[in-house]
């Protein structure tokens, strides 16, 4: 085969993994969802989630890499030649600038990039920061994403990760740059920033916010004086608790503690906690039933991953969390 037959074919393969190269660009970068808010549907294309096309996308990438050293060796001639002829003696410093300039083109990119724009703080979490809740699910620990205060004049007060600090402002009277710098947060912040994506940047929990709003609070307030009662309520106060002491139930049966949490994070009637954080190999793990027999009562088609999360799973099959805790606790009951 003709040399300039194989530069023809490295030519055609290197035009082809362009356009494919390209077309799944755009296609991921126009077309389909990305991030955790979006729905997990919107996020796949001809049956294929954006990450597989990621992955074709770094394959056809590794080829068109291949083959462009290819081109080069083929026609290496006719660039040293060129060279030569532009640029006389320097020919070879201006080849080795082109490859060093290639290279500088995606450091500028890097520079000038937003290095923590808005719309990509919430992007999930590290590995290890899923293994650390995954193993706390196991243990039976909620993980909870909310605070809740309970204050005199304002009455019962939820704080969450998606609220902001002038959200928390409107809801306890107390400045939004008070709480910042007891935080110690930069006097740059943005309080529109939600404090979910304050937390990740600056390494603070929601329980310190509990802290530091409770102090606030009650800062300057002086404890309330207990107002004598007459003997007539305290009679009744005692016969109450008599009453209560009488009402408890015996010892062996298992009462379920109030939990304040989320409806995906309710726990169902066997007492084990199913969140959307899990998968059904944990559930296995922690019932005893195969998540294999879980997934056949759901519904869900024999190629469905056992590792995948339940929230994940939810969305693309329509199952609700409600649906599974029950089918969990019927195979508790013929166990």
């Amino acid at each position: 085969m003709k040399k300039s037959n194989w530069q023809y074919l490295v030519d055609t393969l290197l035009f082809i993994c362009l356009v494919c190269i390209s077309s799944i660009g755009f296609l991921m970068g126009f077309f389909l969802a990305q991030g955790p808010t979006a729905q997990e549907a919107d996020k796949y294309f001809m049956g294929l989630h954006r990450h597989q096309w990621g992955n074709i996308h770094l394959y056809i990438s590794i080829v068109f890499s291949i083959l462009i050293i290819i081109h080069i060796i083929f026609d290496w001639k006719w660039i040293k030649g060129k060279a030569q002829k532009l640029f006389k003696k320097r020919w070879g410093v201006v080849l080795i600038l082109t490859v060093i300039v290639s290279f500088l083109v995606l450091f500028l990119f890097w520079c000038f990039y937003p290095k923590y724009p808005a719309s990509y703080e919430d992007y999930g979490k590290k590995a290890g920061e899923r293994m650390r809740q995954t193993e706390q699910l196991k243990k039976g620990n909620q993980i909870l994403d909310e605070i809740v205060l309970q204050n005199e004049e304002r009455g019962y007060l939820t704080v969450t990760g998606q609220m902001t600090l002038l959200d928390v402002e409107k809801a306890t009277g107390i400045p939004a740059r008070r709480i910042a710098d007891k935080l110690g947060l930069p006097s740059k912040i943005s309080f529109d920033d939600t404090l979910g994506r304050l937390r990740k940047r600056y390494s603070f929990t929601l329980d310190e916010v509990r802290a530091i709003i409770t102090e606030l609070l009650s800062k300057g307030k002086k404890p309330p004086e207990k107002k004598k009662e007459s003997p007539e309520i305290q009679q009744i106060k005692e016969e109450k608790i008599e009453h209560e002491k009488k009402e408890e139930k015996p010892k062996g049966e298992k009462e379920h503690e109030k939990k304040i949490a989320r409806g995906r994070m309710d726990e169902d009637q066997s007492g084990i906690l199913i969140t959307g954080q899990m998968t059904l190999n944990d559930i296995e793990n922690l019932t005893g039933i195969p998540a294999r027999k879980l997934a056949d009562k759901l519904g869900l088609p024999p190629s469905t991953p056992l590792n995948e999360t339940l929230g994940r799973l939810r969305k693309r099959h329509l199952f609700t969390m409600q649906e599974l805790r029950d089918v969990v606790a019927s195979l508790i009951e013929k166990k």
